[in-house]
């Protein structure tokens, strides 16, 4: 991409490119080639009678240099921070684009994307700034908030401890005889996922089949 620039006095005016607006802003948003053609400018268009020192020139370059350095740090960082990801449950920041409503969305990491400077992770196949990742969670706390939150839609569709009965009962023993073997099944990591509500109302329902003669906790032969 070319570059054209008005010089007075050594100093570039006015810029004849894309990149026009561009050069008033932070130095980091102009690439290698864009400051290397400005530098060039500079030297070409200097004040002969006035010319620059030769050090402002190394000056100049140096710190561009350790700017981009740092750029390549910063993206490299970004890039090993997404990848680090890859597998685990996350929770993003959605915003939709026609509403402009805000939701969290929760996922795996699927791949990560890269194209030029911006870095995004793939949460159910939709593609998302990696600034956007609010929370990221281990496999073992995934698991668990998983199978707890299975477990707890599983229990919900008990009868309710009023309505159990002698005729009744006998109808949910499976189901109750299952949740009662995951539920011993479970670490103590994985119980903490389960409110104090749930853990003793299993045990309750337990007694209460007892009383029609129904014991769920008795191993099957």
């Amino acid at each position: 991409m070319s570059s054209s620039a008005i010089v007075n006095d050594g100093n570039i005016t006015n810029l004849n490119s894309s990149a026009a607006d561009k050069a008033n802003k932070k130095a980091d948003s102009v690439d290698k080639e864009q400051f290397l053609n400005l530098l060039v400018a500079e030297m070409k268009y200097q004040d002969p009678l006035e010319p620059m020192d030769n050090t402002q020139y190394v000056s100049q370059l140096a710190t561009f240099s350790e700017l981009e350095q740092m750029q390549n740090v910063a993206k490299s960082t970004e890039v090993s921070r997404a990848t680090s990801m890859v597998g685990s449950l996350v929770a993003v920041e959605s915003t939709n684009e026609t509403t402009g409503v805000t939701s969290e969305v929760t996922g795996k990491v699927d791949y990560v994307s890269v194209s030029g400077s911006n870095v995004r992770v793939s949460v159910n196949d939709v593609l998302y700034d990696l600034s956007d990742v609010k929370q990221v969670f281990d496999t073992e706390y995934a698991d668990a908030s998983a199978l707890a939150e299975e477990w707890a839609t599983a229990y919900g569709q008990l009868p309710g401890m009023n309505n159990v009965t002698a005729a009744n009962a006998a109808q949910y023993t499976e189901k109750l005889k299952s949740l009662y073997d995951t539920y011993n099944g479970m670490s103590v990591y994985q119980k903490t996922f389960l409110s104090a509500d749930l853990q003793q109302g299993i045990q309750s329902y337990v007694d209460i089949f007892k009383g029609y003669g129904i014991d769920v906790t008795a191993s099957g032969e």
